[in-house]
């Protein structure tokens, strides 16, 4: 078996527990290792195979997990193509939920479109649909039955927040107790290090991880008040604060590239996913594990800039 039956298995069943989707990658022989909630940071290579599945199937727009699904712990979104048109050309990413009867519709109806199925490693098959401009996928979408999102990466960019917005961070008490462990985010090593409690008063500007056993929290303090914010976007917080870019563009090549430590938040990161349909490519040099984002045009490259308020290297 492979993720594409776990994608099948969960279009199915529609929503469910984390318990459920544990117990799916375990009978479907994707083995899930022990481990509890991944660090932010966290190298691919280094989480558990249930987790690399649950934050890949989120990044590619396949499922929304914990907030996004609602009362259930996972939900996996309706069939969409996600649509990128660019001068003579555009290209549909299929998301959501899979059956085989509409894998059948797809592959009978491809008319003008084009199809291509790529595979990554821990990912459901990324099936692309290209054609001669927008109205060739808008008909294939029509025979198929599935319902389109035109512009994809743009419209998903413009209706994200900033990650210094008021409404990404809500008021937060800072755990008490012995057992936390206490780091702070460097912006300048892009690693976590080290601290203690001492360094939270009158913090300035700081984004502190405490962990515990399988609870992990961030917390933002700006001006000595502490706030929860999800790590990702803290992280983005605290450079856009101290003026590290750490966003880099190749404009020939419309490739866009990042530290792994700094991975864009997760729709930031779909938006990215969607212009190619093919998850970012890591490659380890000296400075770090960089992630490589292909097929970005100019303009998304500086909304996503927009959204992390980075300022765009080229």
């Amino acid at each position: 078996m492979n993720p594409n039956a776990l994608l099948l298995w969960m279009s199915a069943r529609g929503e469910g527990s984390w318990q459920q989707f544990r117990a799916a990658v375990e009978e479907l022989h994707l083995p899930s290792e022990a481990g509890g909630t991944p660090d932010d940071d966290a190298q691919p290579s280094g989480l558990p195979s249930h987790w690399r599945l649950r934050l890949n199937m989120q990044r590619l727009g396949h499922a929304e997990f914990a907030a996004g699904a609602g009362e259930a712990d996972w939900r996996v979104t309706p069939p969409t193509l996600a649509v990128h048109s660019r001068p003579g050309r555009a290209l549909g990413i299929l998301v959501g939920a899979r059956s085989d009867a509409l894998l059948a519709r797809i592959a009978a109806c491809a008319g003008s479109a084009s199809i291509q199925t790529h595979s990554a490693d821990f990912c459901p098959d990324q099936i692309l649909v290209s054609g001669p401009d927008q109205n060739a996928l808008l008909l294939f979408a029509n025979s198929t039955g599935i319902q389109t999102q035109l512009q994809a990466p743009t419209a998903l960019l413009l209706n994200i927040p900033r990650v210094d917005d008021r409404t990404v961070r809500r008021p937060a008490d800072i755990p008490m107790g012995t057992d936390w462990r206490i780091e702070r985010f460097s912006a300048t090593s892009l690693c976590w290090s080290a601290a203690s409690r001492g360094d939270l008063a009158g913090c300035k500007a700081g984004l502190f991880r405490f962990s515990a056993l399988y609870q992990r929290q961030t917390i933002l303090c700006l001006r000595g008040v502490p706030y929860s914010v999800p790590g990702l976007v803290g992280k983005y917080a605290i450079l856009a604060r101290r003026r590290r870019w750490v966003i880099r563009y190749d404009r020939q090549r419309e490739q866009l590239s990042v530290p792994a430590s700094c991975r864009p938040p997760f729709l930031v990161e779909r938006a990215l996913v969607l212009c190619s349909g093919r998850p970012p490519a890591n490659q380890a040099g000296v400075g770090g594990t960089t992630l490589y984002y292909d097929g970005v045009p100019p303009d998304v490259a500086h909304l996503a800039c927009g959204v992390l308020r980075q300022e765009l290297q080229e």
